[in-house]
């Protein structure tokens, strides 16, 4: 079954500097994924570093990530992350969900996506989920390491990291408002070749038909 979606506002919102609603989305360069195995896990690396891969295979290599930071009078919260495979133009997309996620058992108006209690969220390989997993239980204070890793990019409501993790890398940053579930999405070109996923932290409205 083909999980497949036009989220609307996506193709205006990754743009850099699109506007709307008083808000103005900047993009923030986060460096380069290590894609080792070409499998993607996107979760929250502080509560749930052992999350499962997507099902989708995508192209093993190193691979730009982008934040589009939301900024506002007074605020700035991150609205969607990005990975750029390719510099085509995204022509439909699809729902990207895990082995255990039964796409016969989505009901209309829901997404899969993966649960955040930390207000972080990221991307990594699969290899990269492993290494952290394991040194999250050897060293209980791996993880203040890593808020410190965080703490050193901090602007007023959101912040990031870039971390290596052997032959991977881990890539986190803020979750828009916080705590939820967030679906991340596939856009795919004209010649049926993942160019980008996206992580939507819902600061935008925008119906999925």
């Amino acid at each position: 079954m083909s999980l497949s979606f036009r989220p609307n506002y996506l193709p205006e919102a990754l743009a850099d500097g699109f506007r709307t609603n008083g808000m103005t989305l900047v993009h923030k360069p986060l460096g380069e994924l290590q894609l080792p195995t070409g499998q993607l896990v996107a979760c929250d690396p502080f509560v749930f570093p052992d999350a499962q891969p997507y099902s989708v295979k995508l192209n093993t290599g190193n691979f730009p990530v982008v934040l589009s930071v939301a900024i506002e009078e007074n605020d700035q919260r991150v609205a969607f992350a990005t990975i750029k495979f390719k510099s085509t133009e995204a022509k439909r997309w699809e729902l990207m969900h895990v082995p255990s996620d039964d796409p016969n058992n989505l009901k209309q108006g829901e997404i899969f996506g993966y649960p955040v209690d930390s207000g972080t969220g990221c991307f990594m390989d699969r290899t990269a989920g492993e290494i952290l997993s394991r040194k999250m239980r050897e060293h209980p204070n791996y993880i203040e390491t890593m808020m410190k890793e965080m703490d050193k990019v901090y602007v007023h409501t959101w912040s990031s990291m870039n971390i290596s993790l052997d032959n991977a890398n881990l890539i986190a940053f803020s979750s828009g408002l916080g705590d939820g579930l967030y679906a991340t999405y596939a856009g795919y070109d004209a010649s049926g070749d993942v160019c980008l996923a996206v992580t939507d932290f819902m600061l935008l409205d925008g119906d999925l038909v």
